[in-house]
């Protein structure tokens, strides 16, 4: 990673930030400013990987430095670059967005001398560009960065992986969405655009590339386009088959009036096989409330998102929420899926009365007892999500719903939401209680979609700094690894199934940004599970809050069990409902850690 060039792409993304859609305009630059102020006064490594941190929380911005870090690095290495320099894979750069409120703006800590690791090169993204590290390598000889070290070896194993689904007999061929957009529309105006599926970028012509599934596959494209009227409806239904591997449909939209003259947008699309969630895509636009306004730069922006999965795509939730930002601070946008109901295709409104990071500190506060947090909740959720819940409640009875939540925002605790007519008043009303949730995030190109329903059990490490040997040691045979940076680093090499943090601090987050296998993660402590899953992990535990119950030993003897993690929560939740319930899970609701379980 070159500093120099980081910076660089960051002021021009600061600069742009009015031409990019959703709410980043305004909190992204309060938060980018102060740290671009530093420049020249802070360590630059570091605080070049906290400039990259922040900006890849927000999409459409994360994929405009992407291109502008790949043109900085060629000049900053004195070569010409390819001759056509495509955005840099986001594996390139970091393995997932952190939360921006949790990147500080004082004095940031001098960059920490990890054991010498050679960073790895290409991953296995679509359309990856040349390497940050071969960027790196070129400007004068520097070693990786501390963010480079931790990733290496993860994105090695990424690479193996690829290599092998690319080999015969390796899984099926990659699919991305399609969404085909003119680069700029006018208020009042018809706009047509196209949706489906797209083989990628390297995959050569659709029409000669592999067919993706070898059975007919009826697949659901749900379409959120705020300050758009969609005459003909939000969703789609295409097939696709070994005739038609890569089908597509026209859906015509019609931009509303605005108060400014150009205002940018974006179309989101969410696909679906049967009730399952299986991939995301989103599609920048401009808008312009004058035909003479036509032509002014405004190129069409690449598609941004995860691909998309036909094949293989294991049981659906009951429920899925789907929430996404809207163009406001504050303001998100709820659509459903099940598999025992068609869901209404027009998007709902859920306006929190401010940004979302705010919101959910509020809410985090110890001022506040978990009753009223649930009720705040709550009323924020749309009718929609309430109607839909009770009524899967009702067919699947006697068991309890499952319920994913998918959502860019990773700052509220939707699970902890109280139900006015709770459908079980054995236990307690909160949502994790009353169903069996989950949760995951949405919007970049990992993590994955559907989550892992299955996970290996086979080995743990338990990271505590104590005086004494912790209880899992004990109980399930844990490693003990120390917080230090150096041992949590060495974890890092060959890391267990499950890792629990008994204690938090920078080893932590180190952990975070770096890991890459599918392990199972534990927070003892309030953290941000977000840098874990969209760095490989396949599901985490975190408190909202700090919880004091002793509830860790007995989650894990039932989780290596073979018990749906999510259910064990639940059940657990319900033992010490004042405080346990702000134990959140992060996952498919149906996962299940199991022995012998293949990783790949």
């Amino acid at each position: 990673m070159n500093p120099v060039a980081v910076m660089r792409a960051a002021r021009t993304v600061r600069d742009e930030l009015g031409h990019l859609p959703g709410e980043s305009s305004g909190e992204l630059r309060d938060r980018l400013d102060p740290l671009l102020a530093e420049a020249g006064r802070q360590a630059p490594e570091p605080l070049a990987e906290a400039v990259m941190a922040l900006i890849s929380q927000y999409g459409p911005a994360w994929e405009r430095f992407c291109l502008l870090l790949g043109q900085e690095e060629w000049a900053a290495a004195g070569e010409s670059g390819p001759a056509s320099t495509g955005p840099l894979d986001p594996d390139q750069v970091s393995t997932g967005p952190l939360d921006p409120d949790q990147v500080s703006t004082g004095p940031l800590p001098p960059a920490v001398a990890p054991p010498a690791e050679q960073a790895a090169g290409r991953g296995a993204g679509q359309g990856a560009g040349q390497s940050t590290e071969r960027g790196a390598e070129h400007a004068g000889g520097r070693t990786p960065s501390v963010l480079g070290r931790l990733t290496g070896a993860f994105r090695r194993r990424r690479r193996e992986g690829a290599e092998r689904a690319a080999s015969p007999g390796g899984q099926e061929a990659q699919v991305f969405p399609l969404v085909e957009a003119p680069g700029e529309v006018v208020a009042g105006w018809g706009a047509e655009i196209e949706v489906g599926l797209s083989p990628g970028e390297n995959a050569g012509d659709a029409g000669k590339a592999a067919a993706p599934v070898h059975e007919p596959v009826d697949l659901d494209i749900q379409i959120i386009a705020e300050g758009f009227e969609a005459p003909g409806g939000w969703r789609v239904r295409l097939r696709a088959d070994e005739a038609t591997p890569y089908p597509r449909a026209k859906v015509g939209l019609v931009a509303l009036a605005q108060e400014q003259p150009v205002t940018a947008r974006q179309v989101q699309v969410i696909h679906a096989v049967r009730g399952q969630v299986t991939g995301f895509g989103v599609r920048a636009l401009a808008v312009l409330d004058s035909p003479g306004l036509l032509g002014q730069e405004n190129a069409p922006h690449p598609v941004a998102g995860t691909r998309v999965r036909l094949a293989d795509t294991g049981e659906a939730p009951d429920v899925t929420a789907v929430v996404v930002h809207g163009d406001r601070p504050g303001r998100l946008w709820w659509t459903y899926q099940s598999p025992h109901f068609v869901t209404p295709d027009q998007a709902e409104v859920c306006e929190l009365g401010g940004r979302a990071s705010e919101f959910g500190r509020y809410l985090a506060g110890q001022a506040l007892p978990l009753e009223e947090v649930g009720r705040q909740v709550a009323a924020r959720i749309p009718a929609g999500f309430w109607e839909l819940l009770n009524a899967v409640a009702a067919r699947v009875t006697p068991r309890r719903p499952s319920v994913l939540i998918l959502s860019q925002e990773p700052h509220v605790p939707w699970d902890l939401a109280t139900l006015e007519h709770p459908f079980d008043r054995s236990v307690p009303g909160f949502l994790n209680c009353q169903a069996v949730t989950g949760r995951w995030p949405l919007g970049g190109r990992r993590p994955e979609l559907p989550p892992p329903a299955r996970a290996g059990g086979d080995g743990m490490a338990v990271v505590y700094g104590g005086p004494q040997t912790h209880p899992l040691v004990a109980a399930f045979g844990a490693r003990q690894v120390s917080p230090a940076l150096g041992d949590v680093m060495a974890l890092l090499g060959d890391p267990p199934d499950v890792v629990h943090f008994a204690t938090g601090g920078p080893a932590l987050e180190s952990l975070g940004r770096g890991m890459g296998g599918a392990s199972f993660v534990f927070l003892d402590e309030p953290g941000d599970c977000q840098p874990f899953l969209l760095a490989g992990a396949s599901g985490a535990v975190a408190p909202f809050r700090p919880v004091g119950d002793g509830l860790v030993e007995e989650f894990h003897r039932r989780a290596l069990g073979g018990e749906p993690l999510a259910e064990v929560l639940r059940s657990l939740r319900c033992m010490a409902p004042a405080t346990a319930p702000a134990y959140q899970f992060f996952g498919h609701p149906s996962l299940t850690l199991s022995r012998d379980h293949s990783r790949a």
